[in-house]
C-alpha cells in the first residue's frame, strides 16, 4: 500500500450510488446534495504505523484513523457515529461500517497508480445484496 499513500484520487463517476444513500436513510434533499458533492479521499500514514484515511468535498469532510484489523469508532462525514473494521490487504483497504441500528456497509477501496475504485456492498430491508461503485482518478 505504500506507493499509494499520500495520493489524492478526485471523484470522477458513481453507479448505485444514491441506492446506498437510501440505504443508510438520507432524504431526498440529502441525497441530492451528496451526489453532487465533488471530493477527493487520501490515505497516509504517520510514524507508529497508524493509518488515516481522508474525505473532503466542499460541504462535509471526515477522516478515520485506524490500525488494520482494529476496530474504532468513526464519525462519517453525515455525522453519524459507526464502528469501523478497517483492513489493508495489499493495495486493498476494506472498511466496514457498523451503525448503532445494525445496518452494515462495506466499501472496498482498491488504489491503482492512477485510479481508485470504491464498491460498497449493503443489504437492502428485503434481504437483497446491492453494490454502489465509485470510480475515483489521481490528482496528485
Amino acid at each position: 500500500m505504500d506507493e499509494f499513500l499520500g495520493k489524492k484520487y478526485a471523484l470522477k463517476k458513481s453507479d448505485n450510488f444514491e441506492e446506498y444513500l437510501v440505504f443508510i436513510g438520507k432524504n431526498y434533499f440529502q441525497r441530492k446534495a451528496a451526489i453532487s458533492l465533488s471530493q477527493e479521499n487520501w490515505l497516509t500514514r504517520d510514524e507508529t504505523g497508524a493509518y488515516t484515511f481522508h474525505f473532503h468535498s466542499p460541504f462535509a469532510s471526515s477522516s478515520v484513523t485506524f490500525i488494520s484489523g482494529e476496530e474504532v469508532e468513526e464519525t462519517r462525514a453525515d455525522g453519524v457515529k459507526v464502528k469501523a473494521l478497517i483492513t489493508i490487504e495489499d493495495n486493498k483497504m476494506i472498511h466496514i461500517q457498523t451503525e448503532e441500528n445494525g445496518r452494515i456497509s462495506k466499501h472496498e477501496r482498491v488504489f491503482s497508480p492512477d485510479s481508485m475504485t470504491a464498491i460498497t456492498t449493503f443489504t437492502t430491508v428485503y434481504g437483497a445484496e446491492k453494490t454502489a461503485t465509485r470510480h475515483y482518478v489521481l490528482v496528485k
